[in-house]
């Protein structure tokens, strides 16, 4: 099916969800994985009130499920991962009426759901722990799992300072601000450019992760790669805060990553570029960049805090029990 299509197969009220995620109107996977399990919901919900038929219901769920997974999932496994988990057991339903299947749809995206929750309030109270006596952080690119331990920093430690450069590839600095000032934290929001000098002053950087791999290397935003080499320089520890959800197993078996380009030209034309200009200059930037292990002191998962070095074994058993079986 073309994305046209897809789009189709939605109840009008989550065409905007699709939207959003499409042109990245909304960040971060865990707030897209959200809006799927809702648009999952919608599409099982309208064929139960229309009594329409489960089969066909099955297929529009799959086809959803199949885009994303071809889409964002390619970029961050945590979705594609994410939407298994939901899905697994669709395959059982066939036989049940419209109604039936619809209530389970919603009980196994409910499930995941509370699953992925209590694992993000786990590994935020690790973080927080592992942070006591800290008074400048720094932070790099939104993620709803790096606000929430922000949020939960701001109570334990209020009036700390927290870095945050502007991310301008995405803007994706600004978004953590509202939530930083509101746990009570101080905000120094800095250029890009200025995050080695600024670094210098801070007990700890964090940033979340798009996916990683089990060598111990985290993908994130661009600009997640200069942070790392900034802490390796100055000794400066850097912490990765994911759910276990965001493992990819593929290099393992031969995958190699293929660099996404976005074109940023509607964030760099505010730089005073004339229009004849816009169109004569390259704006294409990465998406995602790697961040080494050497550069990463540790994951904070659901599962403790795991040197960068010591992810392998955890990411073989975790592996398994997205296989079926049990962690």
């Amino acid at each position: 099916m073309t994305e046209a299509e897809i789009r189709s197969i939605l109840p009008e009220p989550e065409r905007s969800n699709f939207d959003d995620i499409v042109l990245q109107r909304v960040l971060g996977a865990s707030r897209h994985i959200a809006m799927i399990g809702a648009m999952l919901c919608a599409i099982a919900s309208d064929y139960a009130v229309k009594n329409g038929d489960t089969k066909a219901m099955l297929r529009d769920l799959t086809a959803l499920a199949d885009y994303f997974k071809a889409t964002r999932g390619q970029a961050s496994s945590a979705i594609g991962n994410a939407i298994d988990l939901m899905t697994r057991d669709f395959g059982t339903l066939d036989s049940l009426p419209a109604s039936e299947a619809a209530k389970a749809v919603t009980r196994a995206v409910s499930s995941y759901d509370k699953q992925a929750r209590q694992s993000i309030e786990t590994l935020t109270d690790y973080a927080v722990s592992l942070a006591a006596g800290m008074r400048r952080i720094l932070v790099f690119d939104y993620s709803s799992t790096v606000v929430r331990f922000l949020e939960k920093f701001g109570a334990a430690c209020p009036g700390a300072v927290v870095v945050i450069p502007e991310s301008r590839v995405i803007n994706g600095g600004y978004a953590f601000v509202p939530s930083a000032l509101a746990a009570g934290l101080r905000v120094h929001f800095i250029p890009d450019a200025a995050i080695l000098y600024e670094l210098k002053t801070c007990d700890a950087a964090y940033f979340g992760a798009e996916t990683f791999y089990p060598d111990g290397t985290a993908f994130n935003t661009t600009g997640s790669d200069i942070v790392g080499l900034a802490c390796r320089e100055c000794g400066v520890p850097l912490y990765v805060l994911t759910p276990l959800m965001k493992l990819d197993m593929r290099p393992l078996r031969g995958f190699v990553r293929r660099l996404v380009n976005n074109n940023t030209r509607e964030k760099m034309k505010t730089a005073g570029f004339t229009e004849q200009e816009l169109e004569q200059v390259d704006f294409d930037c990465p998406e995602l960049l790697p961040v080494g292990a050497d550069m990463i002191r540790a994951f904070i998962t659901e599962q403790g805090v795991i040197p960068a070095q010591s992810m392998f074994e955890r990411s073989v058993k975790y592996a398994e029990f997205l296989a079926g079986g049990n962690d």
